[in-house]
């Protein structure tokens, strides 16, 4: 190929990726929870701790919530894995949990218009320190 035909082949790819706008992100509204069926299912993504710990600032979360409000989540870190069980209440449309590790609290939304979910969740553990994620659907693997 000659040179100015690949010169030009790269200029144009360039142009088109920095032509390329992002769609602003929709808007997402709260879904207030009136029952467990609502949020059953399999959740995932990372919870970001504060303060923040240079050896470990955030953990990826799987979290399995049954239809009656029993939940199961793991959270996998550079030094292991943590498991924990429990049950759900609900609240002025969230969900919430406590022990004698902490505290949680989820809301879940949707984006205007759409299928997709997002669940907020933010925790409080008994030493103090605090969590914040956006959990998604998990897919099918």
């Amino acid at each position: 190929m000659p040179r100015f035909a690949l010169v030009v082949l790269i200029g144009h790819a360039m142009a088109a990726c920095t032509a390329v706008e992002r769609a602003p992100a929709l808007p997402l509204e709260q879904v207030p929870v009136t029952d467990f069926n609502s949020v059953a299912g399999n959740w995932e993504g990372v919870m970001v701790r504060s303060p923040q710990v240079r050896s470990r600032n955030d953990d990826w979360v799987q979290l399995h919530i049954k239809e009656d409000g029993t939940f199961h989540f793991e959270a996998y870190r550079t030094i292991g894995a943590l498991s924990r069980a429990g049950q759900f209440t609900m609240d002025q449309g969230k969900l919430l949990a406590s022990s004698e590790k902490g505290a949680i609290s989820a809301r879940l939304y949707r984006h205007a218009g759409q299928r997709d979910r997002l669940l907020k969740v933010e925790g409080t553990s008994a030493d103090g320190v605090t969590y914040n994620g956006e959990l998604t659907s998990a897919r099918r693997r």
